[in-house]
């Protein structure tokens, strides 16, 4: 009977801890927030554009080639824009970064995930950094590489299957994402999530399964 109880919980646990989206306490990862919806829509080059809101530039100034468009851009098509309108991209060495209100706790593990693409004609290989940091872009907590190999339009969603944990010195500081282009390519990312699972809740589970395989000895 105490095995079935045992189970019964590990059961409801499961059920109970799941990944909480938290990309709501992030500000436009989506990149469709803002009046101006249509080609061209481009604001990561210059250091006093507004109109991408919530996003930076890192470091602070002018990108050397990036921004955000949406409907009739040359590199999104109709029916990528008729369900995601639009989509950023940066060229090789450009950055910005994007601040929650999310106050990182002990044992949280964070996963990143994103349609991604890149532009093919110059350079050799696209690739995405997407760094979680506390507080400002110069406290990292970790980092998830991604190398791209699709044309945006296809929608490629990639996910960072691993996870990043959170560290001791993270813990009580605001979460934040910086992109960075860190291949030789111009790269595109849009829809960007983030994912929260708490690793103690994890490792009640884990010790809950332990209890019902000596209860079964």
């Amino acid at each position: 009977m105490k095995s079935v109880f045992v189970l019964f919980m590990v059961a409801a646990l499961a059920t109970a801890v799941e990944a909480a989206d938290i990309s709501s306490l992030f500000t436009n990862l989506d990149f469709d927030s803002g009046a101006v919806t249509t080609y061209p829509f481009k604001g990561f080059d210059a250091p006093a554009a507004t109109e991408i809101i919530g996003w930076s530039n890192y470091p602070a100034g002018s990108l050397n080639d990036a921004g955000v468009e949406g409907p009739g851009a040359w590199w999104l098509t109709e029916a990528y824009t008729n369900v995601y309108q639009n989509a950023g991209f940066m060229s090789a060495g450009d950055a910005a970064y994007n601040m929650s209100t999310y106050v990182i706790q002990a044992g949280d593990v964070f996963f990143i995930s994103y349609i991604g693409g890149e532009w093919g004609w110059i350079g050799t290989l696209g690739q995405w950094t997407a760094t979680l940091f506390y507080d400002n872009p110069a406290n990292v907590i970790g980092s998830y590489v991604q190398n791209m190999n699709s044309w945006m339009p296809n929608a490629v969603w990639y996910t960072d299957a691993v996870g990043i944990a959170a560290t001791p010195a993270s813990v009580g500081g605001t979460l934040g994402i910086l992109f960075k282009s860190t291949g030789d390519r111009i790269v595109q990312f849009d829809e960007v999530t983030v994912t929260d699972i708490p690793e103690p809740a994890t490792m009640v589970l884990l010790g809950l399964g332990g209890l019902l395989l000596r209860r079964r000895k």
